[in-house]
């Protein structure tokens, strides 16, 4: 079942940009006969080799998919133990995605929580915390968004602003405020200090091509 009608051109854009507008969309996992949904309220852009940041540069796995096709998941373990789930997203020659920080639970609460345990206050605030309620798998890495039978994303709700900052939890690339979140939700994984941004803004926070972004 396709829940939505983006195509492949929608993800052949700088990474910063197709960050922005995944801001207020709807992810949705739908498996074993269980269903999952939240609003995406935190997201992380990252670009390519000049990103030292980014995976593109530093490990070979990472740069087959981030130089790879739009629009297919990149997913990763994160130091053995969270699994982090990204998009591929970047301009056409180039390479990037974006990072799924943090949803708003929409359906499948109960489910959601059951995967987390009862200690989880916030069940899908954070990276790791996010594939773990909605039930992503490091077997869903190249899956494709625009035809999957599992997994919907619904972009038709954007947000009017976002607010801006360092990306989270990395030594390199924090020379760039690629971290958007929107600042009215309660699930946004960490700080909201940041500035406010429109899209109008996003030209001047992409550096020019071959920028080394330290």
């Amino acid at each position: 079942m396709r829940a939505f009608t983006l195509d492949r051109s929608w993800f052949e854009r700088h990474p910063l940009r197709v960050a922005y507008d995944l801001l207020g969309s709807m992810l949705g996992v739908e498996r074993d006969g269980v269903a999952t949904r939240g609003r995406v309220v935190e997201v992380e852009a990252y670009a390519g080799p000049y990103d030292l940041a980014s995976h593109s540069g530093k490990y070979r796995a990472a740069r087959a998919s981030l130089f790879g096709e739009q629009g297919r998941l990149y997913i990763y373990r994160s130091y053995g133990i969270h699994t982090m789930l990204n998009v591929v997203a970047h301009e056409p020659g180039d390479a990037g995605g974006v990072l799924f920080r943090a949803v708003e639970p929409c359906a499948g609460v109960e489910e959601m929580r059951s995967r987390r345990g009862d200690r989880a206050r916030l069940l899908a605030t954070g990276p790791g915390s996010l594939c773990q309620a909605m039930g992503f798998r490091l077997e869903d890495d190249g899956t494709d968004v625009i035809d999957s039978s599992w997994l919907q994303l619904d972009v038709t709700h954007p947000i009017e602003a976002a607010i801006a900052s360092p990306r989270i939890g990395v030594s390199k690339g924090l020379s760039v405020s690629w971290r958007l979140f929107d600042g009215t939700s309660a699930m946004v994984s960490v700080h909201k200090r940041g500035i406010s941004i429109v899209r109008d803004n996003l030209q001047d926070m992409i550096p020019p091509p071959g920028t080394i972004i330290m």
